[in-house]
């Protein structure tokens, strides 16, 4: 078989000392079932390899031609990966790495997928696990990161800046004119450089498609399963993602903005990533008190990226703060000492400590007098007012289990409806409704969120009960001092609703 003059996709694998795995990657790769006309090729660049990578290529090159290796001595994946872009010509370029399977139909997948969907600016797919044979009780789905596994279940969809769920790079493919248009794999982020990429790719517009269809496997190494590995690879995102400002470029929808949130910052870090952190370590300990190992952990390591992410945002933005923020007193004291000889360390300490007891009473009894919330740590905007009237009306969201009768469910569990809780959820539905013109949009968000809470339930993200449908009412209490009665509305009215299965009548 001779080398095709132009093929129409172009897989590059970056490696780096994995020849053993790679010749596993190579052999999925050279035995693709195609149909008659459509050219590939299989690019290998080795990345600063001193085994024997080259060797392992070039068997494959002697009986396919399809195999051609490329020396890139800069380490770093996004040095690998862009070197392989800019050496290749097809119109289509595909990535997997060298401890993935491709399915035989993998290259097949991605053209049709491509010219099915001429919107995509790329495609990708499920990343399933070859498990070794003892996995440890408490990794489930929850613990998938680490493992650069990922099944988002068996609906296709698109990734955009309204829905940004990551894909990886062990299963992806971009069309060549996304590279022009927003360059290739920085070589700043030597982990999580594909979220980078699609993150950009996002805020340019672009849409990814994920498709079930396409699926690659994944070799999942016993070292990558066990806790400490994960606490250290959540604590390397987490300065990633600092890097990539992440959470200052989420919305409270979970949406991408097109640029990251300026607002009031502590040390330089969005005072919700605080507030998250705290809820973590909360959830944490209540989960491990309950013995539930598995989502203890979860929490556990979220709240380590979260600590990471708050070392290095200060680290990048607020250098000389790093030091305040680590050993506050010690620094604080010191300086006291120099600037006011005569006050001894204890007396300092006195008067730090009241001076913050007075501005947190102080401020607390201004917010009363003032009736409004002056300070920055609530991320939600509605929380400002403070409520004297005891009677209330608000929006809800209620489901109704499948095969129950019509049985209605609270969806209070902000596991269950994320990345929305119920306050969010309830605000935006309200902002909606109280617009007349944009009123006829609450039946498609209803929709939606059916959508998410199934989707996530079958992905095995929460463990809700299956529903038929949402409903959403107007909902009026005349709220007791206990607030005993908030489960048990004075009144309630049928706003809207949408069902899963046979189509019954909404107001």
């Amino acid at each position: 078989m001779s080398r095709p003059h132009q093929p129409d996709i172009s897989v590059v694998i970056s490696t780096h000392n994995r020849s053993a795995l790679l010749a596993r990657a190579l052999g999925a790769l050279v035995n693709q079932e195609v149909p008659p006309g459509l050219a590939y090729e299989v690019v290998v660049v080795d990345n600063g390899s001193t085994d024997d990578t080259r060797q392992v290529v070039d068997r494959f090159s002697a009986g396919a031609a399809v195999v051609r290796y490329v020396h890139e001595p800069r380490l770093g994946v996004s040095y690998g990966r862009n070197t392989g872009i800019w050496t290749t010509t097809a119109p289509l370029i595909a990535f997997t790495d060298d401890d993935n399977i491709v399915c035989r139909g993998w290259v097949a997948t991605i053209k049709a997928l491509m010219d099915a969907h001429p919107d995509a600016w790329a495609v990708g797919g499920p990343v399933r696990a070859e498990w070794p044979d003892h996995i440890p009780s408490w990794l489930d789905r929850r613990h998938w990161g680490p493992l650069a596994i990922l099944d988002y279940g068996n609906t296709t969809f698109y990734t955009s800046a309204r829905d940004p769920r990551c894909l990886l790079t062990a299963n992806l493919a971009f069309r060549r004119e996304v590279f022009d248009r927003i360059d290739g794999f920085s070589a700043d982020f030597p982990r999580c450089q594909d979220h980078e990429l699609l993150v950009r790719l996002w805020q340019a517009g672009g849409l990814a498609l994920y498709a079930p269809a396409l699926v690659v496997g994944a070799t999942i190494e016993t070292e990558r399963l066990t806790r400490p590995y994960h606490r250290r690879w959540h604590a390397r995102h987490g300065r990633f993602s600092a890097a990539m400002q992440s959470e200052e470029l989420l919305d409270s929808a979970g949406g991408l903005r097109p640029a990251p949130l300026s607002r009031a910052a502590l040390f330089a870090v969005p005072p919700h990533v605080y507030a998250e952190l705290v809820r973590a370590l909360r959830s944490a300990a209540a989960s491990f008190t309950r013995r539930r190992s598995s989502l203890a952990l979860a929490q556990w390591y979220h709240a380590v990226y979260l600590a990471a992410y708050i070392r290095q945002t200060i680290a990048i933005k607020r250098p000389g703060a790093r030091q305040i923020v680590s050993d506050p007193f010690r620094l604080l004291f010191a300086r006291l000492r120099y600037h006011a000889a005569g006050i001894d360390l204890g007396t300092a300490r006195l008067v730090v400590i009241h001076s913050l007891l007075a501005i947190l009473i102080g401020g607390s009894f201004y917010d009363i007098y003032t009736g409004r919330e002056h300070w920055p740590l609530s991320p939600y905007p509605m929380f400002s007012i403070v409520e004297n009237d005891p009677s209330l009306r608000c929006l809800r969201i209620v489901g109704v289990r499948a095969g129950a009768g019509a049985e209605e469910i609270t969806l209070l569990d902000s596991d269950l409806i994320a990345p929305f809780d119920q306050c969010r959820l309830t605000s935006a539905l309200s902002r909606t409704y109280s617009d007349a013109a944009r009123r006829p949009n609450i039946h498609d968000q209803l929709r939606d969120c059916l959508d998410r809470y199934e989707e996530r339930r079958r992905a095995g993200l929460h463990d809700g009960a299956p529903l038929d449908g949402v409903r959403l009412y107007e909902m009026r209490w005349t709220l007791r001092p206990d607030a005993s009665n908030v489960a048990q509305p004075d009144s309630r009215q049928l706003i809207d609703a949408v069902y899963r299965s046979s189509p019954r009548a909404s107001s």
